[in-house]
């Protein structure tokens, strides 16, 4: 009878302390998952090994203290938990892929592969381990078969961040920026706002500026071997990736200038100064097209800002002039253009429009003055004879030819008498301004 009163007592007794180690344990693991979800990792590691303390054989509690360990930085001793782990419970997956991460994280490739191939097989649903597999293939170099992976990997979990944002870095390193911009894109939709993800949403407008510089010159080339129309194929793909890439508004505008459409040129160039307001150029040559539009008064307050911005422009002076002759302000015009061939004295157009206003003013002589100058500098055969031609109706003794009879003066109103040839190298007949200069 006492034997078995003794038994009962020990079994009241025992039970308690049972409970009590079970709660403490408990206790212990919840509090270290919870540290561990909010990344506080030595807190983690602290309530994981009193857990341990009290049940060294919980597999849970060595893989969560190896996530902890990993998170650190110290790998080896996340494997050795990852290993023990797997030594108590070999069936479970979870420890094989963290070791496989913690493995790619020090640099050993080929064991990383060895454990992550080893996680799917053993459970072809465990999304995390075709991720990391995907990583450890791209920085293997195997890129197309990384992205095979990763594709699986978000098959199993469309909102898989880490895979998007490898996918992306492959593409990149592909050097196919637009794929690229779609995964990085993917990663800032899930994550809701760019201010959430800056690296990523940085990486972004890095790419695609990359990729209109790449379209830009793509056009750029194009318009130099005389295709024009290629040319604007390729600034419109750099503005679809990059509307503010300014190259791209101002060459196209410039190109849409050349070909007579002048409001399209007018749209490039305002959304240009919306991106850039402070750019002279973009200016001056928006007031070129405000000026082809018979917009004298748009275009006399383009060139007057353009030169607030850069007093030094020549032909902003000289296109400023053009303005006061469309409008009959003749001593303005004549400032203007004597500005701009103070600035440069080397431009046969500036020489020229001033000829004009002098034969306006009656002033035949400074006319034939500055006809010589222009002769001087045109380098182009067919432009000389043009201008020799006006030369010798202003002054018969300067001609090549001196037999010719003497002609009236022509009507010579207007600034479109004097605007220069068009040619390749320069679409604005107003300005020496063409696509791919001034960059």
């Amino acid at each position: 009878m006492n034997k078995v009163l003794l038994s009962l007592t020990f079994l009241v007794t025992f039970t308690p302390l049972v409970a009590c180690a079970q709660e403490e344990f408990v206790d212990a693991y919840n509090q270290g998952r919870e540290a561990l979800s909010q990344n506080r990792v030595d807190e983690a590691i602290e309530f994981f090994n009193r857990a341990l303390q009290v049940d060294p054989q919980d597999h849970l509690s060595y893989n969560n203290r190896g996530v902890a360990y990993k998170r650190k930085g110290l790998y080896d001793s996340a494997i050795e938990d990852f290993n023990r782990a797997l030594e108590i419970k070999p069936d479970y997956t979870l420890p094989l892929v963290n070791r496989g991460i913690a493995r790619h994280k020090k640099g050993d490739l080929d064991g990383a592969y060895q454990d992550l191939t080893l996680a799917i097989k053993k459970s072809k649903k465990e999304g995390v381990a075709y991720t990391a597999l995907g990583m450890v293939e791209k920085d293997k170099g195997d890129l197309d078969q990384a992205i095979k992976t990763l594709r699986q990997a978000i098959a199993l979990n469309k909102k898989n961040i880490p895979a998007y944002q490898t996918l992306g870095q492959i593409y990149e390193k592909q050097g196919n920026l637009e794929k690229a911009i779609d995964e990085y894109t993917k990663v800032i939709d899930l994550v809701k706002a760019p201010g959430n993800a800056p690296e990523v949403a940085a990486r972004i407008t890095d790419l695609r500026g990359m990729l209109a510089d790449n379209f830009y010159k793509e056009g750029l080339q194009n318009y130099r071997q005389g295709n024009e129309k290629q040319a604007l194929h390729f600034w419109t793909q750099a503005l679809r990736v990059d509307p503010g890439h300014m190259q791209s508004l101002r060459d196209r505008g410039l190109t849409y200038y050349k070909s007579g459409k002048y409001q399209k040129a007018l749209e490039d160039f305002e959304a240009a100064l919306a991106r850039d307001p402070g750019n002279a150029e973009i200016y001056r040559v928006r007031g070129d097209a405000n000026l082809r539009m018979k917009h004298p008064e748009k275009a006399l307050a383009d060139y007057t800002k353009s030169l607030e911005l850069n007093p030094n422009d020549a032909v902003a002076y000289n296109n400023r002039g053009l303005v006061y002759h469309e409008l009959n302000e003749l001593d303005k015009a004549l400032d203007e253009y004597t500005k701009a061939l103070n600035i440069n004295p080397e431009m046969a157009i500036f020489y020229e429009n001033r000829a004009i206003i002098f034969l306006r003013k009656g002033l035949n002589h400074k006319a034939a003055e500055d006809y010589q100058q222009a002769v001087k500098l045109t380098t182009d055969e067919a432009r000389r004879s043009e201008l020799l031609e006006k030369l010798s109706v202003i002054s018969p003794e300067t001609s090549m030819d001196s037999s010719k009879p003497t002609r009236e003066i022509p009507e010579l109103s207007g600034p479109g008498f004097s605007l220069p040839t068009e040619d390749k190298e320069s679409p604005v007949r107003t300005t020496t301004a063409g696509p791919g200069w001034n960059r």
